[in-house]
């Protein structure tokens, strides 16, 4: 006596040892519509090989019974689908790693560039200072930082306000400002490594269900509070 079988498409699989689910559709006879519909039904279905990933198309046929709901077995992978889908999945997380590496660098090399230009600065403006009081704005240096700031040449009141700079304050303030971001990104870094901290502290801040975020949104209010807590 042949075998009841079906050809079905595996919706489900890896949630119980040797079982996949397959959802089957069959067409059925509706008397009060008078027209045939599309029935669909899914079976749990014995994977002996555990070879059938979710996506595949199969064929499965009856078996003895091995559980109360299990009573079909895979017997042939027709479309091995699901496979490339896991490929295309392994390949997607390694884009997305790979923009976020990216994304990641380019963060700290404008961070370096920031810092660098706020560094430029302030010695510029020292070694105006300085040529000033020398009388040497019309060294070479100084045409060099005209250059590099579009100056054509420095007016009176330019210059006023340049001697009256606090460079040292300056100098100070380019420091705090990057140790506060040192201080975001070390805290951010220890938080994302520990989910529970990280959790308990979004509480704190009235964030709900933070457990429940994707990692990039946790990871944008973690640096969203973390920097309103360092400049308060």
């Amino acid at each position: 006596m042949a075998r009841q079988n079906f050809v079905g498409l595996v919706i489900s699989h890896g949630k119980m040892q040797k079982t996949v689910k397959v959802r089957v559709e069959t067409k059925v006879f509706n008397k009060r519509l008078n027209k045939e519909m599309m029935h669909r039904k899914d079976y749990l279905v014995h994977d002996e090989g555990e070879s059938a990933r979710e996506g595949d198309v199969v064929r499965i046929e009856a078996t003895r019974p091995l559980s109360r709901r299990k009573y079909f077995s895979v017997a042939e992978i027709l479309k091995n689908q699901g496979q490339r889908q896991v490929e295309f999945q392994a390949d997607a997380k390694r884009a997305v790693r790979a923009d976020e590496a990216a994304r990641a660098q380019a963060f700290l090399e404008r961070r370096e560039q920031r810092t660098t230009a706020g560094t430029t600065l302030v010695a510029d403006v020292a070694a105006l200072q300085e040529a000033y009081t020398q009388g040497t704005l019309d060294s070479p240096e100084v045409a060099a930082i005209r250059e590099r700031y579009g100056v054509s040449e420095f007016t009176p009141d330019t210059l006023q306000k340049l001697l009256e700079l606090d460079v040292t304050a300056m100098e100070q303030e380019v420091m705090r400002q990057r140790t506060r971001l040192e201080d975001v990104l070390s805290r951010l870094e220890a938080y994302m490594q520990d989910q529970a901290a990280a959790d308990a502290y979004l509480r704190s801040k009235n964030v709900e269900a933070p457990e429940e975020l994707k990692k990039h949104t946790r990871k944008n209010l973690l640096r969203k509070h973390i920097t309103a807590d360092l400049l308060n």
